[in-house]
């Protein structure tokens, strides 16, 4: 049963409609090359299948490839941020100074931007005139814009004896007139016939220190507008200078010391603070050739403004005075004066003035005067400025040594007589 019906399995064959056919017949035949064929068919459909999915394979790697690459770029990163992870993250420590991206990133700039415009140019002559500015051009200052409706401040020495004197400001050149001048402190007011005038800000030797920095703007040797920068080297600065009028010399007080450049024509001119904030007016340089050294001085800006306000309202300035004539007690005692003390500093008393708050007040001539109010006085640098400090009318107690024995007095200080 089983072998026949095998058998029967064998010699049985189906054509396309499902009939039965006899091995060796047409119709087997003909079933057996159409199986034939459609086996072919099926493995070359099989190949490109195979073939197409490959293809696609690849082109789907290729296109996530292309697509990671491009991809970062749109969003603003790289591949290499994407594909690394995140970078770390700089820190910096913000500086004191707040300063806009609009702005101008260095001090020394802002302030040429804000101050600049506040510094002017002053000309002045003394000799024959000519036809441009009736007058030979014989000296050249700086100035700074101190109101809106043309007063100026500059240096006494900048127009001491000028028969004329022109100020630039911007692209203007106009004549100015002498309001006043105050020689025992360098400083002189002029005025302009214009309004509208950018008047600088001004600001205080309190709110700086030394090391603090410090712009210089001026017109030396007659290059306007010209800006400069260092530090605050020193502060109360005392120095005596010969005059170069009339003899003798003057002695300016509580100056401020700076490195930052200052030359000839910059006289008058502003010293600020990294504000923008004028803390003095330029006045003289110690220098063996003329030229910048590194050691400027500006007069400080609490005595430019009670200077300036006296000169405006009053057309003068006043100065307290004790009324003595005297010196430096190591140098004169050194000299051979005949008077018996032990102190090594001080200032000996030389004359007593006639009539003046010392007479008054009992200071003798050889007395060593060595404190007021208080605080040591070293020099007679150091006597005019704690004098200076005061106003005409205040009292002050004078610490003296007179034969060997310490005394004190209260002195009142009188304005000291114009010479």
């Amino acid at each position: 049963m089983g072998m026949e019906a095998r058998n029967r399995h064998e010699r049985t064959g189906f054509s396309d409609s499902g009939e039965n056919v006899m091995p060796g017949s047409e119709e087997h035949r003909r079933s057996i090359h159409l199986n034939d064929k459609g086996t072919g068919d099926i493995g070359l459909g099989r190949k490109l299948i195979g073939i197409m999915l490959a293809v696609g394979l690849i082109g789907a790697v290729v296109g996530g490839l292309i697509v990671a690459y491009a991809l970062p770029y749109v969003y603003g990163s790289s591949p290499r941020a994407v594909f690394s992870g995140p970078r770390p993250q700089q820190t910096t420590t913000a500086s004191k100074e707040i300063i806009k991206v609009s702005e101008l990133t260095t001090p020394a700039a802002a302030v040429a931007k804000k101050l600049g415009p506040s510094v002017v140019n002053v000309s002045v002559n003394q000799g024959p005139r000519d036809a441009i500015h009736s007058g030979v051009m014989n000296g050249v200052g700086s100035g700074v814009i101190y109101t809106s409706d043309g007063y100026i401040i500059t240096n006494n020495h900048v127009i001491e004896g000028a028969n004329e004197i022109f100020v630039t400001i911007g692209s203007d050149e106009v004549r100015a007139k002498l309001v006043a001048a105050d020689p025992e402190t360098d400083l002189a007011i002029i005025k302009v016939d214009k309004t509208g005038l950018p008047a600088a800000e001004f600001g205080s030797t309190k709110d700086i220190e030394v090391g603090d920095p410090t712009i210089a703007i001026g017109n030396p040797y007659g290059f306007e507008h010209t800006v400069t920068s260092g530090i605050i080297s020193a502060l109360n600065r005392n120095v005596t200078v010969p005059n170069e009028r009339g003899g003798g010399s003057t002695t300016y007080t509580d100056l401020v010391q700076t490195d930052a450049a200052i030359n000839p024509g910059n006289s008058g001119g502003a010293l600020s603070d990294a504000k923008g904030r004028v803390i003095g007016i330029n006045t003289l340089i110690i220098s063996d050739t003329g030229a910048n050294e590194g050691i400027g001085f500006a007069i400080p800006v609490e005595t430019v403004k009670k200077v300036a306000d006296e000169l405006i309202n009053k057309g003068k300035a006043s100065h307290p005075y004790i009324g003595i004539q005297g010196g430096n007690a190591a140098d004169l005692l050194a000299a051979g004066n005949n008077v018996k003390t032990n102190a090594k500093e001080g200032v000996l008393v030389v004359q007593v003035l006639p009539g003046g708050p010392a007479e008054k007040a009992g200071l003798q001539k050889n007395d060593i005067i060595i404190a007021v109010n208080g605080s040591p006085i070293k020099d007679m640098d150091a006597l005019i400025a704690a004098i200076r400090q005061k106003d005409v009318g205040n009292s002050i107690e004078i610490t003296y040594i007179r034969n060997g024995q310490e005394g004190k007095v209260t002195v009142t200080l009188a304005e000291k007589p114009k010479q």
